[in-house]
């Protein structure tokens, strides 16, 4: 009997996905997951993708285990306490690559965005910005393709003025979530890696910085902008269906923040139960409306773990290396809190330009922020990590928008028929550094001053 090998990697990945689930849910309740379990999981996960996961994701995997392996022998013990925070960000990327699903299904998210980028030319930067952010709390990447792909098919006969200014006006509008939202990946690694920090705490701080992006980003577009002398009026089914889906998003972060509060648990904990609650309930509804079958949405979750395994494998690899870094600084010498608040201030004000810096190389800030949070954790002042978090977050959100190896700029590189080089640094370069000098310059007085 001929056994059917695309049939025993659908059932390894499934059986993958199952395992992780039933690994976070474990944890959830109060039972301790042991790091083999979590190294099984990956094993198996990456066994059955690997035709897909690309060159990098390769190394850095292949980085972890020769260093999980090198600090074992050196440590005496396995430095098994990245895998539990890999676990559970792989398990909640696939819960939210399944939202985004729901949401590109519905024709709610569909009219949305038709509404933003149909708006005449003296209100589309704005809309295309705030439009931006917003859908990309739950679209995620999605966002970019859904909202470049509508654009596009609306300037074909545009100036190049207009296409670089509404580029970047949903470049900023994307990256932007970076600064603030619990559902921003790069959020929840820094807070994974960073735990004694409430996010509570941390949230005004943050939406003032996306605010103060987003200001100067539509200032500095002040001369592309086109001008209207009239302003257009909203239709009122347009108000609504823009408020429907501003109300989707608000219930996705409010019901977030409330779990994380009253429940008091990590953030990551707290996001992907309100997550999955929210999936669940959106399944139930899109079944019954017949938008979608049960196996259709088996199969997206499915495919899920598929098309995230480079990303998967990038942040696994790097949790896993953060981890061994905290082990061996705790080994040799018990480093925390060694760092003096004047050299904190100085890394403070390096950190945003060395995740950029690191963005010019292709490295992708998942990778560098992932083991610049666990390693620095390790040694910086407790009373100065509110403003490690925010030197970490800038940079990411800087990085995401202004280096062009990032997923999002090459998807919005490509729908414009630009290169990536092109977008990142000569459309959105100035923005770019200015953000750079105005946000360390913030993290190191931050830090030195009001720690």
């Amino acid at each position: 009997m001929m056994i059917n090998g695309a049939v025993v990697r659908s059932v390894a990945g499934n059986l993958a996905i199952v395992l992780a689930f039933a690994a976070v849910f474990a944890q959830l309740f109060g039972f301790a997951v042991p790091w083999p379990v979590w190294a099984a999981v990956f094993a198996l996960h990456f066994l059955v993708h690997f035709d897909r996961l690309k060159r990098n994701a390769r190394i850095i995997l292949s980085i972890g285990i020769a260093l999980f392996a090198g600090g074992w022998l050196l440590a005496g013990e396995a430095p098994g306490n990245g895998f539990e925070r890999a676990g559970f960000l792989f398990v909640f990327l696939l819960v939210m690559q399944y939202l985004a699903d729901l949401a590109a299904r519905s024709p709610e998210i569909g009219r949305a965005a038709e509404t933003i980028v149909t708006r005449p030319p003296g209100q589309r930067y704005l809309f295309v910005t705030l439009g931006s952010h917003v859908l990309a709390l739950f679209l995620q990447i999605g966002a970019v393709i859904l909202i470049m792909t509508l654009l596009m098919s609306r300037l074909k006969d545009a100036n190049e003025a207009m296409v670089r200014s509404l580029t970047v006006a949903q470049t900023r509008g994307f990256t932007g979530t970076a600064l603030w939202s619990p559902l921003s990946l790069g959020i929840l690694i820094v807070f994974s890696h960073v735990p004694n920090v409430s996010y509570i705490g941390f949230v005004p701080g943050g939406l003032a910085g996306a605010a103060f992006f987003l200001a100067v980003g539509y200032w500095m577009e002040r001369g592309r902008r086109a001008k209207v002398p009239g302003v257009a009026a909203i239709s009122t089914a347009e108000k609504w269906t823009l408020a429907r889906v501003v109300a989707l998003a608000a219930l996705l972060v409010v019901s977030g923040l409330a779990w994380v509060g009253i429940f008091d648990v990590p953030l990551i904990e707290g996001m992907f139960t309100v997550v999955l609650i929210l999936g669940i309930l959106w399944s139930a509804v899109s079944i019954s409306g017949g938008r979608m079958s049960f196996g259709q949405g088996a199969a997206s979750l499915s495919n899920a773990g598929s098309s995230l395994v480079n990303e998967i494998g990038i942040i696994a690899g790097a949790t896993v290396i953060g981890g061994v870094g905290e082990v061996l600084l705790e080994h040799w010498g018990g480093l925390q809190g060694a760092v003096s608040l004047e050299m904190a201030s100085i890394l403070a004000l390096a950190i945003p330009w060395a995740i950029f810096a690191f963005g010019m190389i292709a490295m992708n800030p998942v990778l560098s922020v992932t083991i610049l949070s666990g390693a620095l954790n390790a040694i910086w002042p407790d009373a100065a990590k509110f403003w490690l978090i925010c030197a970490l977050t800038w940079g990411w959100a800087i990085a995401s928008g202004g280096t062009p190896f990032t997923a999002n700029m090459l998807i919005t590189a490509q729908k414009v028929g630009r290169e990536a080089p092109t977008v990142a640094l000569a459309w959105n370069g100035r923005f770019s550094l200015l953000m750079l000098a105005c946000f360390s310059v913030a993290a190191a007085l931050g830090t030195f001053f009001w720690s």
